[in-house]
């Protein structure tokens, strides 16, 4: 693999060019993972620049760490055969604003001049309230304000559709019936949690994948799509349980900790023209 340095272009956009081997290609296609911790790093390089940092390091007034946590992303793929090993992908990413101390990135994904996709990622400013401990999580506001533009209507989808979904949860209108609960899934610090000793946003997929995979669900087609609303994180330790229900092409998935606490919602599609599954 080879990265083209990260370039900017005229207006906010931020571009990345990279070269496709065996760290950013997966099972089935791009990893989506990878692509994840790609646009990550994309859009908290876009607020360090909007806030006039250097370096994607935040803090509150007071001096405190802070960190751009995320509230909800979506990925969208509509062509996932393109990417390949040995191919070129170009990640384009701007940054919006989208609500009160909530701000959201748009990257979009292209092979070889195609469009492969994109990705909306919406985050809040977080910090903790007692040291070291992920759960005393709570929103705080950052020393520098970042004013980017007004997100567009496909942006504001994003961010809306997740607010109504973590009010469902919060007040208890979100019912679970018709998943199914599978067996319960550890996630490992060493590879699940960040710098920030945080469960990682993208470890959140792999870990509802893990537990699908588990309970026998053994479906290995393309990502299609993955919407996912974050809702609380966990400390290293805690036990993760994951409830589903099957889609016509893919799942919705329910992520709680280990004493019930709503941790994540997603849904995730499969693309139906590279449909297959792993048999004995």
């Amino acid at each position: 693999m080879s990265t083209v340095q990260l370039a900017r272009h005229e207006g906010s956009e931020l571009i990345e060019c990279h070269v496709l081997g065996m760290a950013e290609m997966g099972y089935s296609g791009i990893s989506e993972q990878w692509l994840k911790r790609r646009a990550g790093d994309l859009h908290w390089r876009l607020i360090a620049r909007a806030t006039g940092q250097r370096d994607a390091v935040f803090t509150c007034s007071e001096g405190a760490p802070l960190y751009a946590a995320f509230c909800a992303t979506s990925l969208q793929l509509v062509r996932p055969h393109l990417p390949h090993l040995g191919g070129e992908m170009t990640l384009a990413a701007d940054l919006y604003r989208v609500g009160h101390g909530r701000l959201a990135s748009l990257i979009r994904v292209t092979a070889g001049g195609d469009i492969v996709g994109r990705m909306i990622l919406v985050s809040t400013f977080v910090g903790r309230s007692e040291p070291r401990i992920n759960r005393s999580v709570v929103r705080r506001s950052p020393r520098a304000l970042a004013m980017p533009p007004e997100a567009p209507l496909t942006v504001r989808r994003v961010d809306e559709m997740a607010s109504a979904a973590t009010r469902d949860i919060r007040n208890n209108h979100f019912k679970i019936s018709g998943m199914s609960h599978t067996q319960m899934v550890l996630p490992c610090p060493a590879t699940d949690f960040n710098a920030a000793r945080l469960l990682y946003f993208p470890s959140y997929s792999a870990l509802a994948d893990r537990g699908l995979f588990q309970a026998g669900e053994t479906h290995t087609g393309m990502i299609a799509s993955r919407n996912v609303v974050y809702l609380s994180n966990v400390e290293p330790g805690e036990w993760m349980e994951i409830n589903f229900k099957k889609l016509p092409s893919g799942y919705e998935v329910f992520l709680n900790g280990q004493d019930c606490r709503p941790l994540a919602l997603m849904r995730v599609r499969f693309d139906r023209g590279n449909d297959s599954s792993i048999t004995a």
